[in-house]
């Protein structure tokens, strides 16, 4: 194995990607690979459809587990709840579902930003849509889960304190208007942070913070540093956004130029990856290059950059040119970064859509290679939407 792959201060943490589809939330048309090279093996998978009327749980023998929706989010809090939104479309709604048993089965749940009758879910929102569990229990004992869904122009965030059984809804999620392609994060039992795209002020990447549950949101910080104002000017592509519960470190990623001078390149990807770190809460923040690619016309801006954070404090990033998916880490929160490796092997030759996350060894009974340092994970894997040609 290569000892490059990962950080070697790990001790606990497994990392796996994973790519999502909407019949089922679980896999879909994937490839599961190693990220040392190899294919991963002991991996089995079932698929299966979700149902978009509130209360019908899934799989079952009714022929009511259909769902029209696209481009799913999956999360799990603490306490070992799966939860799931998707979207309809603008004016479609937002679905959401919830496991209780790791998977096997998820119930739907009444949609997040409107009122549903006979399945049928309509909103004003139902645009990209992004989902977020707190850190922290909550008054009831419960962990918050936050979705976020775009409606035309601006953002619905909607706040369940009880586990999806009810949500309150918040339209005004981002304080700058004229949005696009919402992502959404929490931390603590009452922290959650929304990032978007804002059409109206050239493309700049802001993130808008509530500390009350998603009841307000009064704080606002642009991604873009004053070195880098020139990844505005619709010269980025949004990715994901992460919070480190440990120090409460705010991180945006995106993809873009790589420099003032390419603004005017006419033939320039976004061949550079970048991370907005953010240390005091969401204020203000500092981009760090995660991987500049010296081809600029190469472009990582189809469909997204993805981030996530481990229990130490780790961050790793995962990228497509649309053939191929690297992955990439920082030891020291964001500022640099190892030299991307490439997950996906031949046959693949087309990768999108990464996602993803990290997971700790002792809750999934994973293991250290004894050929490698006792701190260094034995593998990683990942799943993106593959196709082999």
């Amino acid at each position: 194995m290569n000892n490059n792959l990962f950080p070697q201060n790990k001790t606990d943490i497994l990392t796996h990607i994973l790519r999502l589809s909407t019949i089922l939330l679980v896999i879909g048309m994937s490839t599961l690979y190693s990220i040392g090279g190899a294919r991963a093996a002991g991996f089995a998978f079932t698929n299966y459809e979700l149902g978009n009327t509130p209360g019908v749980s899934c799989p079952n023998t009714l022929a009511n587990c259909y769902n029209f929706a696209a481009e799913p989010a999956i999360r799990a809090d603490l306490a070992g709840n799966f939860y799931s939104s998707s979207e309809n479309g603008l004016s479609g709604g937002t679905d959401a579902w919830k496991s209780t048993d790791a998977g096997l089965h998820y119930i739907s749940l009444a949609s997040p930003n409107s009122a549903s009758a006979a399945g049928t879910q309509f909103s004003p929102a139902g645009g990209d849509t992004d989902l977020a569990v707190a850190s922290a229990l909550n008054g009831n004992g419960v962990y918050n889960v936050y979705v976020a869904s775009l409606a035309l122009t601006v953002v619905y965030v909607s706040t369940s304190t009880d586990g999806g059984s009810t949500w309150l809804l918040n339209p005004t999620g981002a304080s700058v208007p004229g949005d696009d392609r919402p992502w959404i994060a929490a931390e603590g039992a009452g922290k959650v942070c929304v990032s978007y795209h804002s059409i109206t002020a050239t493309n700049d990447i802001f993130v808008t913070c509530s500390t009350d549950a998603g009841m307000t949101f009064a704080q606002t910080g642009n991604a873009f540093d004053a070195n880098h104002l020139w990844l505005a000017s619709f010269q980025n592509e949004i990715g994901n956004l992460a919070i480190d519960p440990a120090n409460h470190n705010i991180y945006q990623s995106l993809s873009g130029i790589a420099s003032a001078s390419e603004t005017t390149c006419l033939n320039c990807g976004l061949h550079a990856v970048w991370l907005a770190v953010s240390t005091d809460g969401g204020l203000t923040f500092t981009d760090h290059a995660v991987y500049v690619n010296p081809n600029t016309s190469v472009s990582y801006g189809h469909q997204f950059v993805n981030v996530s954070v481990d229990l130490a404090g780790n961050i790793y990033a995962v990228f497509t040119d649309d053939h191929n998916l690297y992955y990439s880490f920082s030891t020291d929160h964001g500022t640099t970064w190892s030299a991307p490796s490439q997950i996906n092997q031949s046959p693949s030759a087309t990768s999108i859509m990464p996602v993803l996350t990290t997971i700790p060894q002792a809750l999934h009974g994973t293991s250290i290679s004894h050929r490698t340092s006792k701190q260094q994970p034995l593998e990683a894997c990942s799943l993106s939407k593959q196709q082999h040609r």
